[in-house]
This record gives C-alpha cells, sequence and structure tokens, in this order.
C-alpha cells in the first residue's frame, strides 16, 4: 500500500502500492491498476459555505452528509469526520457498471464544510468476484481510516 497526500493533505488514504495516480490540474484524482477489466477510485473534493441565512439545522458534518447524500446512514468516526457510503448502478457504453461511493464531511469552520468524495466503479459483473470484494473492503477501511484535518485548503491548480 501506498499513502496518498491528496491536495496538499486535505486527505490522505491508502492505495495498491502498484496502482496508477493521475491528477487533473484543477481537481480530481484518479486511481487504478493499469490492466484491462479492473476497478478505478476516483477522489474529489468540494469546499461548501453556509450564509448567515442559511438554515441552521446543518451545524456538523454529519449533519450536512445527512441533507446531501443519498442514504439515511451516515456514522461519525472515531477521527471526528462523518462517513455516508452507498452504491448505485449505472450504464456506460452499454456496460452494466457499479459505483460504490464515500462521501467524507468535515467541519471546517462553523460556516465552512469540506466533502471529500469517493467513487470506485467496476463493472456489475465483476462484484461478486473474491478480488473485487476485497477492493471494496480494502478502500472502506482505507477511506474510513484516512486522515481529513479541519484546515483551510489552498484553492487553484496542483502539480501532478
Amino acid at each position: 500500500m501506498k499513502q496518498i497526500v491528496y491536495r496538499g493533505g486535505v486527505a490522505q488514504f491508502c492505495v495498491p502500492a502498484s496502482w496508477v495516480e493521475e491528477y487533473e490540474p484543477a481537481g480530481g484524482g484518479t486511481f487504478y491498476e493499469d490492466k484491462p477489466g479492473t476497478g478505478t477510485l476516483r477522489v474529489n473534493v468540494m469546499d461548501l459555505k453556509k450564509k448567515s441565512g442559511d438554515s441552521p439545522s446543518t451545524e456538523t458534518a454529519h449533519d450536512l452528509l445527512l441533507e446531501i447524500s443519498k442514504t439515511n446512514s451516515v456514522e461519525s468516526l472515531p477521527n471526528g469526520v462523518a462517513l455516508a457510503r452507498s452504491t448505485r448502478g449505472a450504464i456506460e457504453n452499454g456496460e452494466q457498471l457499479l459505483l460504490h461511493t464515500w462521501h467524507i464531511g468535515v467541519r471546517v469552520t462553523p460556516s465552512h464544510f469540506r466533502i471529500i468524495v469517493f467513487t470506485y466503479t467496476i463493472l456489475a459483473k465483476q462484484e461478486s468476484t473474491r478480488d473485487v470484494q476485497q477492493e471494496i473492503a480494502m478502500f472502506d477501511g482505507s477511506i474510513s481510516k484516512g486522515v481529513y484535518p479541519a484546515v483551510e485548503g489552498v484553492a487553484g491548480n496542483y502539480p501532478p
């Protein structure tokens, strides 16, 4: 496993050591094994700022994930962040896909939240294979034990 320190450290997690890393200058990271028919992990970060008139019901990252995620199951992790998991199907180029998604919510300040979205995409027919099940479990552990500091990030392009 290798540790990824994403965008200056706003997210730190692990992927298999042999996996390829690709980064877009203005956002988004993609991680995958360089062989056909393998899954792909993507990560994106969104910052949300509350305006003074916004609903007071969103006081914690847990509350925010309940509002925006498509699941009623949000857990608070020991590292002080919230985690929501979901799985949905999609079709791309005639192929049935499954997207396993983890939303990490971080309260940076009382009016600033960060949502880190991890999506692991596989062919639906691969879902029940032992290797894919192990990868999903590995990513679940890596993401839920990741480091997501409540620090102000620096916007802008990053080198790969």
